[in-house]
């Protein structure tokens, strides 16, 4: 049985959820994911200046792995860069103790230590949680729940399996990572498109 996966520590989310090109109509880009370690291993590394080996303390996990995340989170930004896609910030292996939400309202980004109902700038009560941490039994009923896992690049869906996130599956004819159906994020990636539920191909 192989080890499973520790999770990498992140001490801060993203400011934004990610990034879109210029010169390219909304409806014609497909985005690439970026975990959330994958962004904090970048912002450890190339804006903080920190040594693999201080960012890896940083992060509790080995060099190497922290090398690996570091790759791939390179990889995924040249292949957006290169092939104008848009990036999304989202998901992963990751583990932080505190609670990170985003307010639909006003958009600012809210960090607590504690579950929150309101945002602290507006006061708005539509805050959507970026960490399954206030709704943790909900996300693990969702991942054991049956489904479909989908390609953005290809629009590949193949059937959910139980208790196994759908961004750790892999795409059998593209081999890009995947995303739950009618999660938020295939929800955002449908409405930047211009695409409705009512107005997609059945596969």
């Amino acid at each position: 049985m192989p080890r499973p996966k520790r999770k990498r520590i992140v001490n801060h989310p993203p400011m934004m959820e990610g990034f879109k090109p210029f010169g390219i109509p909304i409806t014609d880009l497909e985005p690439v994911i970026l975990f959330f370690e994958e962004y904090e291993a970048m912002r450890l590394l190339d804006y903080l200046g920190m040594t693999q080996l201080e960012a890896a303390h940083e992060m509790a996990v080995s060099r190497p792995t922290l090398t690996r995340i570091y790759e791939k989170a390179r990889r995924s930004i040249a292949e957006a860069f290169v092939e104008g896609k848009a990036i999304f910030i989202a998901g992963g292996d990751y583990h932080t103790d505190e609670f990170w939400y985003r307010c639909e309202a006003c958009h600012k980004l809210l960090i607590s230590e504690k579950a929150i109902r309101c945002c602290s700038y507006c006061e708005s009560d539509k805050i959507r949680p970026l960490t399954d941490k206030p709704h943790k039994t909900d996300q693990e009923n969702c991942e054991n729940l049956p489904g479909f896992c989908i390609c953005l690049h290809c629009n590949t869906k193949i059937p959910h399996q139980p208790g196994v996130p759908c961004k750790e599956s892999v795409c059998p004819q593209c081999g890009k990572n995947m995303i739950r159906e009618n999660s938020y994020h295939h929800q955002l990636y449908l409405k930047k498109k211009g695409i409705s539920n009512e107005n997609r191909d059945p596969q």
